[in-house]
């Protein structure tokens, strides 16, 4: 038995209850815009070209980050299971782990132009060529320092979490930096080494625990690792979820599968909305949840706008 969202109709119902959501009512308040990975459909991902380009449409762009052997924080993703992560083989055509290697090395490996995963194609990945490339966390902080963009940290490898800090405090980042993981005692480590607070009370160093299933007593697991958001898996998003977050004190953000995953769930799971287009981020905008972590941040920014644009009409 395969459980289905509550947002979304799935093939084998007839259809979902959306009562002719529109954008004005979908929106309480305007969510923010954060970019999965920069924007993975017009640039490869966790690039940062792909970064700056997002930068363009988003407040937040949510990056991947793994400690190499040499000591070196890169920017990436990869293949494999959040308890094994940073497979090469279907991202650079190489059987090793991100792990295995020095930055020297990683800075070398070539991107599988044809993989699924790439949304933005062959095309652009050979367009851009000399941008696709894996690049330290101290470049796309660099970048992010010019642009004014808030970057969301995946603590997604083993040993990221102290580096990670003490590189933004270098950095004198700590307000455009966030942290998030899967694996919650990474940032809880974070909450533990910096319980800082600001004058309202409120964390100084803003964490996120992320989940992919979501448990009854989700909200008390993120309150445990002491998170300020939780970001939950967008059909996992239901308002009622959303408020139980908000109640709690904390922030909500909705994160999106990579191209793989989206194209399955729209394939197998829904029949009335398309692969993030307007009619999907209207209903997870429905929920009220406060930020949205998007392949295509350009299609949500573009939607936001021209719906101020009506309000301001009417």
């Amino acid at each position: 038995h395969q459980t289905k969202c509550v947002l979304f109709s799935s093939h084998s119902h007839h259809s979902i209850e959306k009562k002719n959501v529109n954008m004005s009512s979908a929106l309480g308040t305007r969510p923010r815009i954060v970019g999965h990975r920069g924007s993975l459909y017009q640039s490869l991902e966790n690039t940062r070209h792909s970064i700056r380009l997002a930068a363009n449409h988003c407040e937040e762009v949510e990056i991947d980050v793994f400690l190499l052997k040499c000591g070196t924080l890169i920017v990436f993703h990869g293949g494999g299971t959040d308890q094994n992560p940073g497979c090469l083989k279907d991202y650079c055509n190489v059987d090793k782990s991100i792990l295995d290697l020095t930055y020297e090395e990683a800075r070398q490996l070539k991107f599988s132009p044809h993989y699924a995963e790439f949304g933005c194609g062959p095309d652009v990945i050979r367009k851009f060529e000399s941008e696709c490339y894996i690049p330290t966390l101290g470049e796309v902080l660099s970048d992010a320092r010019e642009t004014g963009v808030v970057i969301k940290v995946e603590l997604k490898g083993p040993g990221t979490a102290e580096p990670v800090l003490e590189l933004v405090e270098k950095m004198n980042m700590v307000e455009q930096v966030h942290y998030s993981s899967f694996d919650h005692s990474r940032i809880k480590k974070i909450r533990e080494l910096r319980p800082d607070r600001n004058l309202d009370g409120s964390h100084r160093y803003k964490t996120g625990a992320l989940f992919d299933d979501v448990p009854d007593n989700f909200v008390e697991l993120a309150l445990d690792a002491g998170a300020t958001e939780v970001h939950l898996k967008y059909s996992t998003c239901t308002k009622d979820r959303v408020e139980k977050i908000h109640a709690a004190g904390l922030d909500s953000m909705i994160w999106m599968r990579g191209p793989i995953g989206m194209k399955h769930d729209i394939t197998n799971l829904f029949n009335d909305v398309g692969n993030e287009d307007e009619s999907m981020y209207m209903a997870i905008m429905a929920t009220g949840v406060k930020a949205m972590c998007v392949n295509r941040p350009d299609v949500l920014a573009n939607a936001l706008s021209r719906n101020a644009k009506s309000c301001l009409s009417m």
